[in-house]
């Protein structure tokens, strides 16, 4: 309860007094680097707690939600049916299995309001008939695959991969 009360909107246990930090937080912070690979690329210790901000878009839910995401203006986590309702599950849907399964499905879930809003917008760009047919290709304007300056080995050379074939030529 004390971490919880402590943390302010979008703080984490690395902003909190160490003697609040949680005993596997304190130990994953704190871990050596045994294959010699440089900390600062590994995106330094781990967040632990984080007290969700009202005023911005929640973090990604994922199956451990109820015990990372603190409410955003209560001194407690969120609950499972407050983390559907972030993925924009109706109320009224119900998910089943036990508590660890259905945070699973929630977690694992495509927000189904995203999922609605990508349907209608493939229904429109795919052409009545022969939806499966591929369009005539029209070349790929712009492709932009991240906002920070790092990019792992598997998206250099997706996005290599994709640039060569799309950008360069304009032809798929």
């Amino acid at each position: 309860m004390a971490r919880y009360r402590a943390l302010a909107p979008g703080e984490t246990m690395r902003d909190l007094p160490e003697e609040l930090w949680h005993p596997t937080f304190r130990r994953r912070a704190f871990r050596r680097v045994m294959d010699g690979t440089p900390s600062d690329r590994r995106g330094g210790p781990p967040a632990g707690l984080r007290r969700l901000r009202g005023d911005q878009p929640s973090k990604a839910i994922t199956s451990g939600a109820t015990t990372e995401f603190v409410h955003p203006t209560e001194p407690r986590l969120l609950t499972l049916r407050e983390c559907a309702r972030l993925q924009t599950f109706p109320d009224s849907f119900r998910f089943a299995g036990t508590l660890a399964e259905r945070a699973l499905l929630i977690g694992n879930a495509v927000p189904p309001l995203l999922g609605e809003v990508l349907g209608r917008h493939l229904k429109q760009a795919l052409p009545e008939t022969g939806m499966f047919k591929r369009p005539a290709p029209s070349g790929l304007k712009s492709f932009v695959v991240t906002a920070g300056n790092a990019m792992s080995p598997a998206l250099r050379r997706s996005t290599a991969a994709v640039e060569t074939s799309y950008l360069a030529t304009g032809q798929p």
